[in-house]
């Protein structure tokens, strides 16, 4: 899993900004639930939104969020599917408000299941933003 930061400058006031989650080298992805933690005192969500790759192949996606407090919660799962999706491609994608400057952790988590419900092994980064 990818957390891509915005091209710097990121300043308080000059947003939204968006954090694209994506995944690499899937292979029979299914579902994949994701919590995101952040410093709710320097960003602010302004909305999550679904991306494109788990509804390759015209597959049903349902996707729920949840943002409460210096959490999002994502949740994507292709609906009634035999094959998952393979490949690279955009999950989710954030849109922040800088609200106060100074360095803002996004740290990343979750898991993610086959069809089947067969685990997948996931690999995330945090990646610090520097607000101004």
């Amino acid at each position: 899993m990818i957390i891509s930061p915005p091209a710097p400058p990121v300043r308080v006031g000059g947003g939204p900004y968006t954090v694209p989650i994506s995944v690499l080298n899937a292979s029979g992805l299914s579902t994949v639930t994701l919590t995101m933690v952040y410093d709710a005192t320097r960003l602010r969500v302004r909305s999550v939104q679904q991306g494109s790759f788990l509804r390759t192949g015209g597959v049903d996606v349902v996707f729920t969020e949840q943002v409460s407090g210096d959490r999002i919660d994502i949740t994507l799962s292709r609906a009634g599917d035999a094959l998952g999706a393979s490949g690279t491609g955009l999950l989710a994608a954030i849109l922040f408000d800088a609200i106060a400057p100074g360095p803002a952790t996004l740290t990343l988590s979750g898991a993610a299941t086959g069809p089947g419900g067969a685990a997948m092994g996931l690999q995330f980064r945090p990646v610090t933003l520097v607000i101004q």
